[in-house]
């Protein structure tokens, strides 16, 4: 949200109370300098409370001393003095006496040059004054504003919530910009491909013509803005001219700058001889169809050439640009989903990019300098021998970022080491360098992609953000001259099939991490061929069929790791954690010995792709080392995550015992059984709306006693009325006087006679009945297969035998207040929404695994009495809202207009944590580690 007025006079309020019961410079600078600016941060500028810790840094260590606030993504530090203390005293520091102001400015100067802040502050708490370093004298404009002026002069710290000068935002924009001159460039060159359109061979053959020829113009677009061609705008200005030329000029450089200098033709034209060898694999197919050029297509590339710079392209999001230009149904087929920078470094983040940034950031703090460069060195020679694998590698995104995130370290650790060789800190462009100071290289980097498109776009991608960081350090390491071209080949990027391929082979024994997004299929959505891959993944298990086609990269992955301390992190369709696939995916895992390190729940996937992909993710990272664990919680699938430490985390993503809810057919308490409603199978015959019903009668009155109420889902929980003609008992002699009857009857046989499934070929023969037909003769409880996750109970009921429902909904008879009391509580709706399926995000409630393995509890009669009686105060709360639906009593922004309601529900959660002897008061992680603890010492797992 953006900084409040409004919200800063209320900061302004909590502090003048605070800070006015303190003495001058009595209070503990430390503890409220984070307290004080967190509060300001989040409350007042708006930075989202879950990425406070990656946003600001507090205490960060230079040389031995503690910068007090320090937010690197905007160049910004504070110096922060007690409450009361002049900001124009000097004190003792560093064997001297220094101004607040002069503090702020030693820190800036020591930090390494990539982080100089353009804006230092100081503030005792009252008084905020700021410095502009990009002014010749900061100290002659200063800006400064007390505590009580702060809501009129938010404008001066607009600067911390800017997204101009945000990485990530920045990339955004050139990805935008860079996808509309691709894209246009891509339909300028489809429309000359004679047979693109077709199903064959030929098609086949032209779209993957058309996928290698933009991708060698895009990178001849980049090379020419990189300075890595002959002279700016070198490949624009050889296009230029007549466009029915430049087929023939386009075949003509592709040839040329495959061959080595060498071995060119000597007397080929200055145009093509000046243009250097590239090498590296990208030219070197000369089978591919180029097809004869245009205009438009000419316009294209000029006003690529000429009207956008390339260079600071994201190599990640050349990958997503180029896998936008894949054919819409092959990436449906392989299941392919560009995946977002900040999905990426949810990621990589946790694996292993914290920790490398805690690590440089001691380094860095250490007091004596060769403390420094002791811990610098161990540093660089860490990330020089970290490699990383992604055997769904795609267009590359995972790896560019790896590679990108360790070199800026890398950069860093150069940086740090050269300031602590001349001892001047930012003035490393005064040194000239003689040897190469990078270690960290692509030959750290292994992938495996099926497309062979993608491999060649993920290796452009790869090469592109190894030029861009190279070029970093020449900045840093002013005269380390660095030959970019010709590209080397990147064969440890591995074309096959990554469930075919023997990953030993591809990947080295001693791979520090595997990340990557495999393929996002379900089981219903996998072809033949992928359904016969997961199977031998899983030596043909029981119930493998019915695992998500990403799942078989997890147990690729377990089997690599065995004997080895690689650690793995994949986005995954949130289905592998959640309902029937947990127990068939993660126990043979555990049984492995594989132990989840930390884990995104579910988040509905963001990406910068076109069509982006509407699905919902977790992120499991996981190993074969038992240690710390960590949870980054999402409320809901659109809310930012919030960061947990826990000391467990079993395959459901809970901080519950490592135990697994199999499908089980009868219930493992003592309840009534559960099953489902009826199936008519009748191509829509029995089944009336309000209106329908009405005109069917006023033809044939006497079918009225035929009629029955029917409930699905969403007639049961939206209060939709629909009926249903249900004739299973009427007898001959019943039907010869209901013409229209007799008419449904023979629609239904009929219906059913056209099918080619046995079942329903058999139910022909009963056409008065529904095909599937379950019809309790008792009252019983009903609940919806599938409700909304924004619910935090799913609206349960009763109905009487004369309500028949459908197949949407489950039915428990002969139920009772009791059991009706325990399934609409929270304990009861914690353990579902932890074990249920999910249809995209909303709750798939079930039978086998929901309810038959739910532990119920052993209460009291006196106990058992007090849930009944609660239970019936939600059932009265509801019926005294007249007008209103369950899904209106249940959606969680009308609570409170629902007060008596929502009372008697906590009245309820409260009298079945007494039946079950705890008292959580509604703590749902307790309730839930507390019903796995029930659940495996009933199935004899604990």
């Amino acid at each position: 949200m953006p900084a409040s007025k409004k919200e800063a006079k209320e900061f302004v309020k909590r502090w003048k109370k605070r800070l006015g019961a303190i003495p001058a410079g009595s209070n503990n600078e430390q503890q409220d300098t984070q307290k004080f600016w967190v509060d300001l941060l989040i409350n007042v500028l708006g930075i989202p409370s879950n990425t406070i810790d990656s946003f600001v840094d507090f205490e960060r260590k230079v040389r031995g001393r503690r910068i007090d606030v320090f937010v690197s993504d905007h160049n910004f530090l504070c110096e922060q003095k007690s409450w009361g203390i002049d900001l124009d005293k000097p004190e003792p520091r560093n064997g001297g006496m220094e101004t607040p102001l002069q503090q702020a400015m030693w820190y800036a100067r020591h930090l390494p040059y990539s982080e100089r802040p353009r804006w230092v502050m100081t503030c005792n708490f009252g008084t905020f004054r700021l410095y502009d370093l990009d002014n010749e004298r900061p100290e002659d404009t200063v800006q400064e504003f007390s505590l009580e002026e702060l809501p009129d002069s938010l404008y001066l710290l607009s600067f911390l919530t800017s997204n101009e000068t945000s990485r990530l935002h920045k990339e955004q924009q050139l990805s935008i910009e860079a996808g509309a001159y691709v894209s246009r460039l891509y339909d300028a060159l489809a429309k000359q491909y004679h047979h693109i359109e077709e199903k064959d061979e030929r098609a086949q053959e032209e779209q993957r013509s058309l996928n290698v020829l933009i991708t060698r113009i895009i990178f001849l677009l980049y090379a020419e803005d990189a300075d890595l061609l002959q002279s700016h705008q070198a490949f624009g200005r050889y296009c230029e001219g007549d466009p029915a030329k430049l087929h023939r000029k386009l075949v003509d450089l592709f040839e040329a700058i495959d061959t080595p200098l060498d071995k060119r033709d000597e007397y080929m034209d200055e145009d093509l001889a000046a243009f250097p060898y590239v090498n590296g694999g990208l030219f070197a197919d000369s089978s591919i169809i180029v097809p004869q050029m245009t205009p438009e297509i000419l316009e294209a590339i000029t006003d690529a050439s000429q009207d956008f710079d390339w260079r600071e392209i994201s190599g990640v999001i050349f990958g997503g640009v180029f896998e936008g230009t894949l054919n819409p149904e092959t990436r449906h087929a392989g299941g392919m989903h560009y995946t977002s920078v900040e999905n990426i470094e949810r990621c990589l983040r946790p694996l292993f990019l914290d920790e490398l940034w805690d690590e440089l950031h001691e380094a860095e703090g250490e007091r004596t300098a060769a403390k420094r460069k002791q811990a610098l060195a161990r540093l660089h020679d860490k990330v020089a021998s970290i490699t990383i694998g992604d055997p769904a590698c795609g267009s590359g995104n995972f790896l560019t970022e790896a590679y990108r995130q360790l070199r800026t370290i890398e950069n860093r650790i150069i940086e740090d080491e050269l300031s602590e060789e001349t001892g001047n800190a930012g003035q490393t462009s005064l040194v000239i360098a003689q040897d190469s100071p990078v270690r960290v290289s692509l030959d750290q980097l292994y992938g495996i992609e099926i497309n062979d498109f993608a491999v060649s776009v993920a290796k452009t991608a790869l090469w592109i953000t190894e030029e861009q960081m190279l070029r970093k350090t020449q900045e840093i390491y002013v005269g380390y001259d660095f030959d970019f071209l010709p590209l080397r080949s990147l064969s440890n990027l591995h074309e096959g099939n990554a469930l075919k391929t023997d990953w030993s082979e591809v990947f080295p024994d001693d791979l520090t991490y595997l990340v990557g997004n495999p393929p996002f299929l379900g089981a219903r959505n996998q072809s033949k061929e992928q359904k016969a891959e997961l199977l031998e993944v899983f030596d043909g298990a029981k119930n493998a069929g019915n695992i998500d086609y990403c799942g078989a990269w997890y147990m690729k992955a377990a089997r690599f790791t065995q004997g080895k301390r690689t650690r793995c992190a994949l986005v995954s369709t949130n289905s592998i954690c959640q309902g029937e696939q947990v127990a068939n995916l993660w126990k043979p895992l555990h049984d492995m010995g594989i132990h989840i390190d930390f884990a995104h729940n579910t988040f509905r996937w963001d990406n910068e792709a076109a069509d982006k992909a509407h699905v919902f993710c977790v992120i499991v990272g996981f190993s074969r080392e038992a240690g710390n664990k960590t949870l980054f919680y999402h409320a809901t699938p659109d809310s930012d995550e919030d960061r947990i430490a826990v000391p467990r985390l079993n395959a459901y993503l809970k901080n519950a015992p490592d135990a697994f809810i199999w499908n089980r057919s009868k219930p493992l308490s003592d309840v009534p059984a559960i099953g489902i409603g009826s199936q008519p199978i009748d191509g829509g015959n029995y089944l009336f709306t309000p209106e329908e019903k009405a005109a069917f009668l006023s033809k044939e009155p006497a079918a009225e006693k035929y009629f029955h109420k029917w409930l699905g889902s969403q007639e049961f929980i939206r209060g939709i009325e629909r009926w249903c003609l249900w004739l299973g008992e009427a007898s001959w002699a019943d039907l010869k006087g209901l013409p229209c009857c007799r008419e449904r009857i023979e629609n239904v046989r009929n219906y059913r006679l056209s099918s080619s499934r046995k079942q329903t070929l058999k139910a022909a023969e009963r056409p008065n009945h529904f095909g599937t037909e379950i019809i309790p003769n008792s009252t019983a409880i009903i609940v919806p297969k599938v409700s909304s996750e924004r619910r935090r109970y799913i609206p349960m009921g009763f109905v009487g035998s004369e309500t028949l429902c459908s197949d949407l909904v489950f039915l428990i008879p002969n139920a009772t207040l009791y059991h009706f009391g325990v399934l609409q509580s929270q304990l009861h709706n914690a353990w579902m929404r932890t074990v249920a399926g999910r249809l995209k995000s909303d709750y798939r409630y079930s039978g086998g695994i929901v309810y038959n393995n739910f532990v119920w509890p052993e209460p009291s009669e006196e106990q058992r009495n007090e849930v009944e009686r609660c239970a019936q105060a939600v059932l009265d709360a509801r019926d005294a809202q007249e007008g209103a639906t369950l899904a209106d009593m249940y959606d969680p922004k009308n609570e409170t207009f629902f007060p008596e309601l929502m009372a008697a529900h906590k009245a309820l959660d409260a009298a079945v944590e007494a039946a079950y002897g705890v008292d959580f008061g509604g703590d749902e992680e307790k309730i839930v580690a507390h019903l796995f603890n029930l659940y495996a010492e009933k199935v004899g797992e604990l």
